[in-house]
């Protein structure tokens, strides 16, 4: 898990308006399908590295739902909010990517690898 949040370049080419709003974030949404064939989606906490989005959790390594993260599976995470509740303005990004599962000793990990953004809002 990244300590502290640095800037590198990515493949999903985020402008410098996406990168900044990623970088101060650190909930999100994570969709994906398991292997009962059925859709999820789960409130994560994220760092992002500006590459490389990085789930983890003290019970992540005992999620079932985690269990079924293989290499390559396809994730959506969804980093959005409200920027201002009395004018109700929605921003936020959606990203598309591939994500893995390493286990690290007793410590669990996935990491995300962006293929695809949309964002809106910012």
């Amino acid at each position: 898990m990244m300590t502290q949040r640095t800037r590198r370049t990515t493949g999903a080419d985020f402008t410098e308006k996406e990168l900044r709003y990623l970088m101060e974030r650190s909930l999100g949404r994570l969709a994906f399908v398991c292997s009962d064939t059925q859709a999820h989606i789960m409130p994560v906490l994220f760092e992002f590295d500006g590459a490389y989005f990085y789930l983890s959790g003290w019970n992540l390594k005992y999620s079932e739902r985690f269990q079924d993260v293989s290499p390559n599976s396809k994730v959506t995470l969804l980093v959005d909010d409200v920027d201002s509740p009395t004018k109700w303005v929605p921003r936020g990004v959606e990203i598309t990517g591939e994500a893995e599962s390493t286990e690290k000793g007793n410590y669990l990990y996935v990491r995300i690898k962006p293929v695809g953004k949309t964002s809106w809002g910012l």
